[in-house]
């Protein structure tokens, strides 16, 4: 159900929390993360690619590993937002905050869901 935590929090402390909204309903935005992520998302180098460690349709993803080995799982909890949808994303960590030389993590969130993500589903795909 809908607002219930789908499973327990992967790790101690959230270190990055973000929100974006989008156009499209719930349903597109979790099938472009968890069917067609690799056809929209570009690695940097050395960046490991995100596994789907856990999902409930449409409103849930975890991700892990990903972005920086200190964080430990990426959560995604997708919510109706009029027509729309809006996407909070969490970056859980073992440490209260992230250490300075990994700060860049957030930016990186940013332009995986804030630009890449949006360009993906607002575009016609087959």
């Amino acid at each position: 159900m809908a607002g219930d935590p789908p499973w327990p929090a992967p790790a101690h402390f959230v270190v990055v929390g973000r929100r974006w909204k989008y156009a499209p309903p719930p349903w597109v935005i979790y099938e472009a993360i968890v069917e067609d992520l690799e056809r929209w998302l570009c690695l940097l180098t050395g960046e490991l690619a995100p596994k789907v460690a856990a999902s409930r349709r449409p409103d849930a993803i975890l991700l892990r590993p990903w972005v920086d080995s200190s964080v430990t799982a990426v959560e995604l909890l997708i919510e109706q937002d009029g027509y729309g949808s809006t996407v909070t994303v969490l970056a859980y960590g073992d440490v209260p905050q992230l250490p300075d030389e990994t700060r860049w993590v957030r930016y990186r969130l940013g332009t995986i869901f804030g630009e890449a993500l949006r360009v993906w589903v607002d575009e016609p795909h087959e």
